[in-house]
Protein backbone atom coordinates (compact mmCIF):
# COMPACT_ATOMS: atom_id res chain seq x y z
CA UNK A 1 0.00 0.00 0.00
CA UNK A 2 1.43 3.37 -1.00
CA UNK A 3 1.69 6.32 1.40
CA UNK A 4 -1.15 8.05 -0.45
CA UNK A 5 -3.39 4.99 -0.16
CA UNK A 6 -2.51 4.62 3.50
CA UNK A 7 -3.46 8.26 4.19
CA UNK A 8 -6.76 7.79 2.35
CA UNK A 9 -7.51 4.65 4.37
CA UNK A 10 -6.80 6.46 7.65
CA UNK A 11 -9.03 9.33 6.54
CA UNK A 12 -11.87 6.95 5.69
CA UNK A 13 -11.46 5.11 8.99
CA UNK A 14 -11.59 8.38 10.92
CA UNK A 15 -14.75 9.42 9.04
CA UNK A 16 -16.43 6.12 9.96
CA UNK A 17 -15.42 6.43 13.62
CA UNK A 18 -16.58 10.06 13.68
CA UNK A 19 -20.00 9.10 12.32
CA UNK A 20 -20.34 6.30 14.88
CA UNK A 21 -19.27 8.54 17.79
CA UNK A 22 -21.64 11.37 16.89
CA UNK A 23 -24.46 8.93 16.22
CA UNK A 24 -24.06 7.26 19.61
CA UNK A 25 -23.83 10.64 21.37
CA UNK A 26 -27.00 11.85 19.65
CA UNK A 27 -28.86 8.67 20.63
CA UNK A 28 -27.64 8.93 24.25
CA UNK A 29 -28.42 12.63 24.70
CA UNK A 30 -31.77 12.31 22.91
CA UNK A 31 -32.79 9.44 25.20
CA UNK A 32 -31.75 11.38 28.31
CA UNK A 33 -33.65 14.52 27.24
CA UNK A 34 -36.75 12.43 26.47
CA UNK A 35 -36.65 10.70 29.87
CA UNK A 36 -36.17 14.09 31.54
CA UNK A 37 -39.16 15.59 29.72
CA UNK A 38 -41.31 12.61 30.79
CA UNK A 39 -40.27 13.07 34.41
CA UNK A 40 -38.51 9.69 34.59
CA UNK A 41 -35.18 11.30 35.49
CA UNK A 42 -34.15 14.78 36.57
CA UNK A 43 -31.10 16.05 34.74
CA UNK A 44 -31.16 19.30 36.76
CA UNK A 45 -31.03 18.01 40.33
CA UNK A 46 -27.26 18.26 40.37
CA UNK A 47 -27.34 21.91 39.39
CA UNK A 48 -25.91 24.61 41.53
CA UNK A 49 -29.21 25.86 42.99
CA UNK A 50 -30.95 22.60 43.89
CA UNK A 51 -33.94 22.49 46.25
CA UNK A 52 -31.88 20.54 48.79
CA UNK A 53 -29.66 23.61 49.24
CA UNK A 54 -32.46 25.35 51.16
CA UNK A 55 -32.57 22.64 53.85
CA UNK A 56 -28.89 21.70 54.15
CA UNK A 57 -28.14 24.00 57.09
CA UNK A 58 -25.52 25.86 55.06
CA UNK A 59 -26.32 29.59 54.79
CA UNK A 60 -23.98 29.93 51.80
CA UNK A 61 -26.00 27.63 49.50
CA UNK A 62 -29.42 28.39 48.09
CA UNK A 63 -32.35 27.18 46.03
CA UNK A 64 -33.33 29.32 43.06
CA UNK A 65 -36.28 28.90 40.72
CA UNK A 66 -36.71 29.67 37.05
CA UNK A 67 -37.64 33.24 36.10
CA UNK A 68 -41.44 33.01 36.29
CA UNK A 69 -44.23 32.88 38.84
CA UNK A 70 -45.73 31.17 40.76
CA UNK A 71 -43.16 28.74 42.14
CA UNK A 72 -42.93 26.46 45.16
CA UNK A 73 -40.50 24.51 47.32
CA UNK A 74 -41.61 21.61 49.54
CA UNK A 75 -39.83 19.81 52.36
CA UNK A 76 -40.80 16.33 53.54
CA UNK A 77 -40.43 16.15 57.33
CA UNK A 78 -40.54 12.36 57.20
CA UNK A 79 -43.46 12.01 59.63
CA UNK A 80 -46.46 14.05 60.80
CA UNK A 81 -45.48 16.95 63.04
CA UNK A 82 -46.93 19.87 64.94
CA UNK A 83 -45.51 22.90 63.15
CA UNK A 84 -45.11 26.05 65.19
CA UNK A 85 -42.63 28.18 63.26
CA UNK A 86 -41.25 28.68 59.75
CA UNK A 87 -38.15 30.74 59.09
CA UNK A 88 -37.28 31.90 55.57
CA UNK A 89 -33.93 33.39 54.70
CA UNK A 90 -34.36 35.12 51.33
CA UNK A 91 -31.70 35.90 48.79
CA UNK A 92 -32.12 39.16 46.83
CA UNK A 93 -34.75 37.46 44.64
CA UNK A 94 -37.51 37.34 47.25
CA UNK A 95 -41.30 37.05 47.12
CA UNK A 96 -43.53 40.00 47.92
CA UNK A 97 -46.49 37.64 48.20
CA UNK A 98 -46.35 34.02 49.28
CA UNK A 99 -48.07 31.38 51.42
CA UNK A 100 -46.91 28.68 53.80
CA UNK A 101 -48.94 25.53 53.20
CA UNK A 102 -49.07 22.20 55.00
CA UNK A 103 -50.22 18.77 53.84
CA UNK A 104 -50.33 15.19 55.07
CA UNK A 105 -50.35 13.61 51.61
CA UNK A 106 -48.94 16.22 49.18
CA UNK A 107 -52.36 16.30 47.54
CA UNK A 108 -54.57 18.41 49.80
CA UNK A 109 -52.92 21.58 51.11
CA UNK A 110 -53.95 23.88 53.96
CA UNK A 111 -52.71 27.46 54.18
CA UNK A 112 -50.97 28.02 57.51
CA UNK A 113 -49.76 31.57 56.80
CA UNK A 114 -50.25 34.14 54.06
CA UNK A 115 -47.87 37.05 53.45
CA UNK A 116 -48.82 39.88 51.11
CA UNK A 117 -46.19 42.50 51.99
CA UNK A 118 -42.92 40.58 51.90
CA UNK A 119 -39.77 42.70 51.93
CA UNK A 120 -37.04 40.04 51.75
CA UNK A 121 -34.35 39.42 54.31
CA UNK A 122 -35.41 36.99 57.03
CA UNK A 123 -39.07 36.15 57.67
CA UNK A 124 -39.66 34.45 61.02
CA UNK A 125 -43.26 33.29 61.02
CA UNK A 126 -45.31 31.83 63.86
CA UNK A 127 -47.72 29.21 62.57
CA UNK A 128 -50.04 26.62 64.03
CA UNK A 129 -50.49 23.61 61.78
CA UNK A 130 -49.97 19.88 61.56
CA UNK A 131 -48.73 17.76 58.70
CA UNK A 132 -45.79 15.97 57.12
CA UNK A 133 -45.13 18.24 54.13
CA UNK A 134 -44.51 21.97 54.32
CA UNK A 135 -44.54 24.13 51.20
CA UNK A 136 -43.61 27.72 50.53
CA UNK A 137 -45.69 28.81 47.52
CA UNK A 138 -44.28 32.02 46.06
CA UNK A 139 -46.87 34.05 44.18
CA UNK A 140 -45.34 37.43 43.25
CA UNK A 141 -41.72 38.35 42.58
CA UNK A 142 -39.88 41.41 43.82
CA UNK A 143 -37.43 41.25 40.90
CA UNK A 144 -37.57 40.07 37.27
CA UNK A 145 -35.64 36.97 38.34
CA UNK A 146 -37.18 33.92 40.03
CA UNK A 147 -37.41 33.18 43.76
CA UNK A 148 -34.42 32.21 45.87
CA UNK A 149 -33.99 31.01 49.45
CA UNK A 150 -30.78 30.55 51.39
CA UNK A 151 -32.61 28.52 54.03
CA UNK A 152 -36.12 27.12 54.50
CA UNK A 153 -36.44 26.11 58.16
CA UNK A 154 -39.45 24.39 59.70
CA UNK A 155 -39.71 24.13 63.50
CA UNK A 156 -42.04 22.09 65.66
CA UNK A 157 -42.20 18.65 67.21
CA UNK A 158 -43.24 15.21 65.98
CA UNK A 159 -46.95 14.63 66.42
CA UNK A 160 -46.31 11.44 68.41
CA UNK A 161 -43.67 12.97 70.71
CA UNK A 162 -44.55 12.84 74.44
CA UNK A 163 -45.71 16.07 76.00
CA UNK A 164 -43.26 18.03 78.14
CA UNK A 165 -45.41 20.11 80.45
CA UNK A 166 -42.44 21.79 82.09
CA UNK A 167 -41.41 23.39 78.78
CA UNK A 168 -43.21 25.99 76.77
CA UNK A 169 -44.31 25.15 73.23
CA UNK A 170 -41.70 27.44 71.70
CA UNK A 171 -38.93 26.00 73.82
CA UNK A 172 -39.79 22.40 72.92
CA UNK A 173 -39.94 23.14 69.19
CA UNK A 174 -36.95 21.84 67.27
CA UNK A 175 -35.67 22.19 63.72
CA UNK A 176 -37.37 19.45 61.70
CA UNK A 177 -36.45 20.31 58.13
CA UNK A 178 -32.64 20.20 58.09
CA UNK A 179 -31.34 17.44 55.82
CA UNK A 180 -34.83 16.31 54.84
CA UNK A 181 -35.81 15.65 51.19
CA UNK A 182 -36.86 18.79 49.33
CA UNK A 183 -38.45 19.28 45.93
CA UNK A 184 -39.26 22.40 43.92
CA UNK A 185 -41.39 23.48 41.01
CA UNK A 186 -38.29 24.44 39.02
CA UNK A 187 -34.59 25.17 39.27
CA UNK A 188 -32.70 28.15 37.96
CA UNK A 189 -30.47 27.06 35.15
CA UNK A 190 -28.85 28.12 31.92
CA UNK A 191 -30.54 25.44 29.83
CA UNK A 192 -29.31 22.23 28.29
CA UNK A 193 -27.08 24.02 25.81
CA UNK A 194 -24.73 25.53 28.37
CA UNK A 195 -24.98 22.58 30.74
CA UNK A 196 -23.97 19.96 28.18
CA UNK A 197 -21.69 21.90 25.83
CA UNK A 198 -18.60 19.82 26.79
CA UNK A 199 -20.21 16.90 24.93
CA UNK A 200 -19.15 18.75 21.75
CA UNK A 201 -15.51 18.51 22.88
CA UNK A 202 -15.90 14.80 23.60
CA UNK A 203 -17.51 14.16 20.21
CA UNK A 204 -14.77 16.10 18.42
CA UNK A 205 -11.92 14.49 20.33
CA UNK A 206 -12.87 10.81 20.27
CA UNK A 207 -12.51 10.30 16.48
CA UNK A 208 -9.06 11.90 16.59
CA UNK A 209 -8.10 9.73 19.56
CA UNK A 210 -9.50 6.42 18.26
CA UNK A 211 -8.72 6.76 14.52
CA UNK A 212 -5.99 9.40 14.10
CA UNK A 213 -4.43 10.24 10.76
CA UNK A 214 -1.14 10.82 12.56
CA UNK A 215 0.33 10.99 16.06
CA UNK A 216 -0.33 14.68 16.47
CA UNK A 217 -4.05 14.21 15.91
CA UNK A 218 -4.14 11.50 18.57
CA UNK A 219 -2.66 13.85 21.15
CA UNK A 220 -5.18 16.58 20.23
CA UNK A 221 -7.99 14.02 20.46
CA UNK A 222 -6.79 12.90 23.88
CA UNK A 223 -6.77 16.47 25.19
CA UNK A 224 -10.17 17.37 23.70
CA UNK A 225 -11.93 14.20 24.87
CA UNK A 226 -10.38 14.27 28.35
CA UNK A 227 -11.08 17.96 28.95
CA UNK A 228 -14.64 17.54 27.64
CA UNK A 229 -15.25 14.64 30.04
CA UNK A 230 -13.84 16.54 33.04
CA UNK A 231 -15.76 19.73 32.25
CA UNK A 232 -19.00 17.76 31.78
CA UNK A 233 -18.55 16.05 35.14
CA UNK A 234 -17.88 19.46 36.71
CA UNK A 235 -21.06 20.91 35.15
CA UNK A 236 -23.05 18.05 36.65
CA UNK A 237 -21.36 18.58 40.02
CA UNK A 238 -20.07 14.98 40.02
CA UNK A 239 -16.42 15.88 40.58
CA UNK A 240 -14.70 18.73 42.35
CA UNK A 241 -11.50 18.77 40.32
CA UNK A 242 -10.17 22.12 39.16
CA UNK A 243 -8.74 22.61 35.69
CA UNK A 244 -5.35 23.35 37.24
CA UNK A 245 -5.38 19.84 38.73
CA UNK A 246 -6.32 18.16 35.45
CA UNK A 247 -3.85 19.88 33.11
CA UNK A 248 -0.67 18.33 34.60
CA UNK A 249 -2.13 14.83 34.31
CA UNK A 250 -3.13 15.45 30.70
CA UNK A 251 0.35 16.77 29.86
CA UNK A 252 1.99 13.66 31.35
CA UNK A 253 -0.35 11.32 29.44
CA UNK A 254 0.14 13.28 26.20
CA UNK A 255 3.92 13.12 26.69
CA UNK A 256 3.83 9.35 27.26
CA UNK A 257 1.70 8.96 24.13
CA UNK A 258 4.18 10.96 22.02
CA UNK A 259 7.14 8.96 23.34
CA UNK A 260 5.40 5.65 22.65
CA UNK A 261 4.57 6.79 19.12
CA UNK A 262 8.18 7.78 18.52
CA UNK A 263 9.42 4.39 19.74
CA UNK A 264 6.94 2.53 17.53
CA UNK A 265 7.99 4.55 14.49
CA UNK A 266 11.67 3.88 15.25
CA UNK A 267 11.10 0.14 15.54
CA UNK A 268 8.97 0.09 12.40
CA UNK A 269 11.46 2.02 10.21
CA UNK A 270 13.92 -0.10 8.15
CA UNK A 271 17.55 -0.18 9.38
CA UNK A 272 20.47 0.94 7.28
CA UNK A 273 21.59 -2.67 6.76
CA UNK A 274 18.23 -3.61 5.29
CA UNK A 275 18.42 -0.89 2.68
Amino acid sequence: MTAKEERAERQNRQARVSGAVWGLLCILMGALFLLDSLGKIDMGQTWRYAASNAVDGNPATRWASSFKEPQWITVDLGAPAEITRVRLSWEAAYATEYAIEVSSDQSSWTTAKSVTDGDGGIDDLDVSAAGRYVRMRAIKRALPYGFSLWEFEVYGKPALAPATPTETESASASLLSEGRPATASSLEGTGYGLLYWPVLMIGSGLPLLLAPKDGGEQVIGLILASLGAVLQLQNLALVGWRLSQVWPILLVVAGLLLVSQALRQRNASPSATDA
